[in-house]
């Protein structure tokens, strides 16, 4: 028989494959298997089998096997196997032969997600064949290493179809005769690939499982910023700015511009900002009136007039590049030098006031004492003269 037809007629048994996933598992296997043996030609030139053969040859034949193994947790399995054939001579003639042979094989399988496995082997092997010749009988016997590969298609997490091709070379006359063989694999024990299959599955379906339910739990955020809608005072924020525990967008200086339009970051509390986040600007000097009064010959500024001086201190809060002038005054009564000095103390006292009472920066405070020069009313009248 032709070797290239021989190798088309076993891996043709690929297309009984199922279309269903069966990777195989570890365990022991028991494999019955038949055959056909294609021995090579010019056997009877120098093959001690035959010496009184003549130019006869062994005809190809058919045999069986039966083989044991274990398929280990990884690529690699072991078998030992039994095989077993009887035929005759080419051409015929009283001749027969039947011969029987043990090997040890290794296997090395090429497992992934199909039904399919290929598979590599080697091993060797001892045979012993009886030949018999006009009621003459010689059993002559060979060792032998056996290469090559098959496939191992699963029908079941428990049977595979096995088609299987090997090349023999004898020891002693150094023939390379090729089998090629067709069995049912049958597993027992071991991992099997639906267990597998079936725990990467409840896996799977408990990953899933688990996802729907957090997904379920989850409160809804309209906005994506991670503050549930619930407690979100924000809730169409724009996708990207830090956000708070409200949900709205972080504002670190306070001034009402978040952060993200914020151009002056660090606005002093209470000051007044533009929409960039920037003091508002004064363009022109206001002047406010403060009008504190004083007992006879005093500079004690008294607790009543804390609110007028918190209208000054609010001010000068809410434009922080500000600076005031405390400007003191006295009514007539007295000596003008005298006068001079209790008004610079009185403009002094206020401005402490605002310093110590209200916490304004002092380099933004300044007095002066304008004495009787520049009275605020007439102080030809007692009024005028109570109100300087």
């Amino acid at each position: 028989m032709n070797k290239q037809s021989l190798c088309a007629a076993v891996f043709a048994a690929t297309t009984l494959a199922s279309s269903m996933s069966l990777a195989e598992g570890s365990g022991f296997t028991v494999t019955p298997s038949v055959g056909f043996m294609d021995y090579e030609d010019d056997r009877n030139t120098d093959d001690a089998f035959l010496p009184s053969l003549g130019t006869n040859e062994l005809d190809d034949d058919i045999f069986g096997s039966l083989g044991l193994g274990y398929r280990f947790d990884n690529p690699w399995g072991i078998e030992l196997v039994y095989q077993r054939g009887e035929g005759d001579t080419d051409p015929e003639s009283a001749t027969d032969y039947v011969y029987e042979g043990y090997r040890l094989d290794g296997l090395y399988h090429f497992d992934n997600d199909s039904n399919v496995t290929p598979y590599l082997a080697f091993g060797g092997g001892y045979v012993e064949t009886e030949l018999e010749t006009s009621g003459v009988s010689t059993t002559p016997d060979e060792t032998n290493l056996n290469a090559g590969g098959g496939l191992k298609i699963g029908l079941s997490d428990l049977l595979s179809l096995r088609a299987d091709l090997r090349a023999f070379r004898e020891f002693d006359e150094r023939h390379v005769d090729l089998a090629a063989s067709l069995g049912l694999q049958f597993k027992f024990g071991g991992s099997g690939s639906s267990s597998k299959s079936s725990s990467a599955s409840a896996a799977a379906a408990a990953a899933a499982a688990a996802a729907a339910a957090q997904a379920a739990a989850k409160p809804a955020d309209s906005d994506n910023d991670g503050v549930p809608d619930s407690r979100d005072n924000c809730p169409r924020t724009q996708a990207g700015i830090q956000v708070g525990r409200s949900g709205c967008a972080l504002d670190d200086d306070g001034d009402k511009v978040p952060n993200h339009r914020d151009k002056c970051a660090g606005s002093e509390a209470g000051s007044l900002v533009d929409a960039t986040g920037c003091y508002v600007m004064l363009e022109v000097d206001k002047q406010i009136s403060l009008k504190v009064n004083f007992a006879n010959d005093s500079a004690v500024v008294s607790q009543q007039y804390n609110s007028e001086i918190q209208q000054v201190a609010d001010f000068m809060k809410q434009y922080p590049e500000t600076k005031v002038v405390i400007e003191g005054h006295t009514d007539s009564r007295g000596s003008a030098s005298y006068n001079q000095s209790l008004s610079e103390r009185r403009a002094a006292a206020v401005a402490l006031a605002l310093v110590n009472r209200f916490n304004v920066a002092p380099e933004r405070v300044a007095s002066v004492g304008l004495g009787e020069s520049k009275p605020v009313a007439n102080n030809e009248t007692a009024d005028g003269r109570a109100a300087n």
